[in-house]
């Protein structure tokens, strides 16, 4: 049986602070059913996990993401959150490139970070042609 807990802590609202828009985008997507991008990277390094799926649950205290059979369960008390790019580079570290979405620092360090962009094909042809 689960239960529900609800904080009496409320997100900002959308535009009153980059935090706040973060908050109401995970909402959206969230309500939407959005598929996502995600990453999840441990702090002191060791995992870094990718894939796609969805914000299946979303509350102020944690997150599920929804990947194909498998969920991963994100404890958010204590996080902040940011809208806007982030900078990820190719494996070979010789390009770089910007992806929209929401970054969330964890209470423990670790870093997660949602979008719902994909590469066209044609821009995954010239990824692929930096990569070679």
């Amino acid at each position: 049986m689960s239960s529900l807990i609800v904080s009496k802590r409320l997100p900002e609202p959308a535009g009153a602070s980059p935090q706040g828009a973060a908050w109401q985008q995970l909402l959206r997507w969230q309500e939407d059913q959005q598929p996502l991008g995600f990453v999840y990277s441990r702090s002191q390094g060791g995992l870094i996990h990718t894939g796609q799926g969805k914000l299946d649950q979303l509350t102020l205290d944690a997150a599920t993401v929804e990947a194909g059979a498998s969920k991963l369960y994100i404890v958010l008390a204590g996080a902040t959150y940011e809208a806007g790019p982030q900078l990820f580079f190719t494996p070979n570290l010789l390009s770089r490139f910007h992806v929209n979405g929401v970054a969330v620092r964890l209470a423990n360090h670790d870093w997660l970070f949602l979008s719902d962009e994909s590469l066209s094909p044609l821009g995954v042809e010239e990824l692929i042609k930096r990569l070679q």
